[in-house]
């Protein structure tokens, strides 16, 4: 009675899905090296357009004013990479692309992944396919299966935390959303911005960032491949470009600059300026903008062409990006 009772349409959808689950999960695993690099090569035009421009504005962001002395230099400067290789590299890199769900990243793929283990859900997620997912599989007893079971039932027991669960994942796709708006804008306005002195007014410079931006909006309508693939070779410049400034720099104005990677200096800026130290972090964030695309974005590529793509060509650019900018900042 069951099976006549079922609507048809709703079977042939998941018998499609359930196919479509299993053909992609096969796919993952017969990924090569190949395969591998030539997602990691379209994740570059996709992924790193936001933090691959902070540059422009991070050190600008954080000596509002004028630069004090090369010791504050050093203090920004090692706070710069000390952020960079924390957050990015070790939390997204190394821990986070790793909470995907089955390939899927951002907000909204982990409340789903929670949801699937525990009932704390105060939206419709259960699908008939979700039976054929990878992630349901018998553990064998272990601390680490009574150390989640119990977490799951304190998060099931508590209907305040599901409430504060929802909220913190809609505030974190609001943040998402505002980051994408505001970071395009001032990426974009800065780099622009380096026309000034051939153009009139402000108001030239506005209106050419407004007419790249939408054609940058435009193109994203022809899909994730087109874009990879169209704006990768320009990323890819612009990081090789980025990144031999900053070498030719330092090795232009002394190397002496590397200083900046024992971490002392970081205790030191703060002993030395106390309030306008903490004031001076809003511009020292501002290197790590577009971070969270790693893992928003994850669904598009996979894990290892993000952790190749990241840690082959990004990080090493942006670091000799910022620590050649601070060479050429030095006060002798």
């Amino acid at each position: 009675m069951e099976m006549e009772d079922q609507d048809p349409k709703h079977e042939a959808y998941t018998n499609e899905a359930m196919e479509t689950t299993k053909a992609d999960t096969l796919k993952e695993r017969k990924v090569d090296w190949r395969m591998t690099l030539l997602l990691g090569y379209q994740s570059v035009g996709v992924i790193y357009g936001d933090i691959g421009t902070s540059p422009l504005y991070a050190f600008s962001s954080t000596f509002s004013n004028k630069i004090p002395n090369t010791d504050d230099i050093l203090g920004v400067l090692s706070l710069i990479i000390y952020t960079i290789i924390l957050s990015p590299m070790l939390k997204y890199v190394f821990i986070v692309l790793k909470a995907n769900d089955n390939g899927d990243g951002g907000t909204y793929a982990l409340y789903s992944l929670i949801c699937r283990y525990a009932k704390v859900s105060l939206l419709p997620n259960h699908q008939a396919e979700d039976r054929e997912l990878s992630n349901y599989r018998l553990e064998t007893p272990s601390n680490r299966l009574e150390r989640a079971t119990k977490i799951k039932v304190k998060l099931e027991n508590n209907k305040v935390t599901s409430v504060m669960l929802l909220s913190v994942i809609l505030l974190g796709t609001s943040m998402v959303i505002g980051d994408g708006i505001l970071t395009s804008a001032m990426s974009v306005l800065s780099a622009v911005g380096g026309i000034k002195e051939f153009v009139k007014s402000q108001d030239a410079i506005v209106e050419i960032s407004v007419v790249i931006l939408i054609c940058l909006f435009s193109a994203q309508r022809f899909g994730t491949d087109k874009v990879g693939y169209s704006f990768a070779p320009i990323i890819l410049i612009w990081f090789s470009f980025i990144g031999g400034i900053g070498v030719y720099n330092l090795f232009k104005h002394g190397i002496s600059i590397l200083r900046a990677f024992n971490p002392r200096y970081i205790i030191d800026y703060f002993k030395r300026n106390g309030k306008d130290a903490y004031i001076s972090l809003g511009g020292v964030v501002m290197c790590i903008t577009g971070t969270e695309a790693m893992f928003a974005d994850l669904g598009h590529f996979s894990v290892r062409a993000v952790q190749v793509s990241f840690s082959g060509v990004v990080f090493p650019s942006l670091l000799c990006a910022y620590i050649g900018q601070a060479a050429s900042h030095q006060i002798p």
